[in-house]
């Protein structure tokens, strides 16, 4: 009667179970990541106004307006102003008269970033009536 041989045991990595593992890393890493999701600009625009209703006045006491130029600077009230300076002056102006409309006059010209992040400041300032509009020159 004849024998077979016995195998040797090599030793190695078990791959039996790699598709297991992977699946569970794969659910884990799927449940624990959280997804950046991009919510726009948040503003609350007003309801179409009847043709023929009469526009309101704003008080010039309470209207501040915020020019940006289509190279990207930006005008308070006709002076020049940094944009590292302009959330602290507009948070004063709200601060000292909370009826503050602030009038963000935009060129269409111009770039939409440049618009987009001063209206962030704007509302980081905690700015809450805010009326935008463009303008066709920059005059």
């Amino acid at each position: 009667m004849k024998l077979g041989r016995k195998r040797k045991n090599l030793g190695g990595i078990p791959t039996t179970s790699t598709s297991d593992i992977s699946f569970l890393l794969l659910v884990f890493f799927l449940s624990t990541t959280t997804f950046d999701i991009k919510k726009g600009l948040g503003l609350m625009l007003s309801a179409a106004k009847d043709p023929t209703q009469k526009d309101q006045k704003l008080n010039p006491k309470n209207k501040t307006i915020v020019r940006i130029a289509e190279d990207g600077s930006v005008r308070v009230d006709g002076e020049k102003v940094p944009l590292k300076d302009l959330k602290e002056l507009i948070r004063n102006k709200v601060k000292d008269n909370p009826d503050m409309v602030i009038v963000l006059k935009v060129i269409r010209t111009g770039k939409y970033d440049y618009m987009v992040r001063v209206l962030d400041i704007i509302q980081a300032a905690k700015a809450e009536k805010i009326k935008l509009i463009s303008d066709k020159n920059d005059d």
